[in-house]
């Protein structure tokens, strides 16, 4: 299996550490977001020019929100794509200040002396032509936004609040937002049975506009906009045998949420990935069908029988604009050198193997896989690596362009690892 070179974009952001799910190509440019977990820094929004493959910085998140200076647990991420409308690009901004219980759960940190609560995500939109910035609406404090995706042909935003798993509705053209309520029992805060890990992506039908997500019990619900009202759907579920057997209201992975989903035009359907399991399947809600297909894990993780690296999976899937026919998905796997009955133990189990393994001894890979729709046709172009021979160790991002070219914003191990020992910066590649 031959291995893949990638080039390195590099920044000057020394402190981020992340990209998730914010990286979009339009009008001829990539779009993302460098994202840092520091408590005194702001995500950065980059601009990449497809065809001279000159790097803008656009804006830090505390100057385009007027946070920057106040001492306030700050807008460190991005964590949705970027959608345009017009001369418009409108994306969201997300908490990245947080603590990790011992069972993995994710939940908002205690707010230091000398600093003010998380002021809420923003829904932001920056026009092309004038280069100015606009925050169209906020969230309640303490609430960011970490699910956003834009119907651009009928200019409404659906979003998910992390941590308590509200549900926000937003009509762009007549500057309105509707507060849908809970869809997730109480989130990611939420205490004993009232807890579940929230959804990352909507699936939203071009056809009507009916906008559909996931919780991690498995349910799939349908909001329309026509009604305002939100149901669980009777057709389909995401509770399936061969996603594992897991508990929704434990932390520490995924649940039976979808972990990414996209819709394919020539299709007429929309292709998901469930994450952790890397089991790739159809939904279609016209013909109210849902099909697992197959795994898209990297070969390492179907060869050895055991799940993706990260406790979430990937959001990595996607399709080359004009060739809905291949399916693109990055997965990452684990190993060691020499494994003692220990760590194999912890390489059958589910659960961050970073934290399980506290990240000194296990060997972290990234593979790019393809899926051609038609045949079936099903490979992983091997192990991507930097031209200096680095190995990035996750990703949460994707975005292919006509010519071909792959770009992700993978998590890179410091060449100086005392002083930092992860960073993120933008790579591309081709197969």
């Amino acid at each position: 299996m031959a291995g893949i070179i990638a080039k390195l974009h590099p920044t000057d952001f020394g402190a981020s550490d992340s990209n998730f799910n914010s990286l979009t190509i339009l009008g001829g440019y990539l779009y993302y977001t460098l994202c840092s977990h520091n408590i005194d820094t702001y995500g950065r929004v980059y601009r990449y020019n497809l065809a001279t493959e000159a790097i803008e910085l656009l804006a830090d998140l505390g100057e385009i929100t007027g946070e920057a200076g106040r001492k306030s647990i700050p807008q460190g991420k991005s964590h949705s794509p970027f959608y345009q409308i017009g001369d418009d690009i409108y994306f969201a901004t997300h908490v990245s200040y947080y603590a990790k219980g011992e069972d993995g759960r994710e939940s908002p940190n205690a707010v230091p002396e000398g600093y003010s609560p998380y002021p809420g995500g923003k829904f932001i939109a920056y026009n092309t032509k004038t280069g100015q910035f606009k925050i169209l609406f906020s969230l309640p404090a303490g609430e960011g936004i970490i699910t956003m995706q834009t119907d651009e042909q009928r200019g409404i935003a659906y979003c998910l609040s992390w941590p308590s798993g509200l549900f926000y509705v937003y009509d762009i053209n007549a500057d309105k937002l509707y507060d849908r309520g809970r869809h997730c029992r109480g989130g990611e805060i939420g205490a004993g049975d009232e807890y579940s890990c929230i959804t990352r992506f909507f699936a939203i039908d071009p056809r009507d506009g009916a906008a559909f997500f996931t919780n991690s019990d498995g349910d799939i619900m349908e909001y329309r906009r026509e009604t305002g009202e939100t149901a669980v759907i009777g057709w389909a579920h995401m509770k399936k045998d061969v996603f594992g057997r897991l508990d929704p209201r434990r932390g520490g992975h995924y649940g039976y949420n979808w972990r990414h989903i996209l819709w394919n035009d020539k299709r007429q359907t929309f292709y998901g990935v469930h994450g952790k399991s890397g089991y790739l399947f159809t939904f279609d809600p016209k013909h109210k069908k849902m099909e697992v297909l197959t795994r898209i894990a990297s070969e390492h993780c179907i060869r050895n029988g055991i799940n993706e690296d990260f406790r979430y999976g990937y959001m990595t899937l996607a399709q080359k604009d004009g060739d809905p026919d291949t399916l693109y998905y990055i997965s990452g796997y684990y190993t060691f050198n020499d494994p003692t009955p220990e760590q194999a133990r912890l390489m059958q189990q589910s659960g961050d193997p970073a934290d399980a393994v506290s990240g000194k001894d296990a060997l972290h890979y990234l593979t790019l896989v393809t899926y051609h729709i038609p045949t079936g046709a099903y490979a992983d172009h091997g192990v991507i690596r930097t031209e200096d021979g680095r190995c990035p160790v996750n990703t949460q991002s994707i975005a292919v362009a006509k010519d071909g070219r792959i770009f992700t914003c993978p998590w890179l191990i410091n060449p100086e690892p005392a002083v930092r020992p992860f960073g993120c910066q933008l790579i591309s590649f081709t197969i």
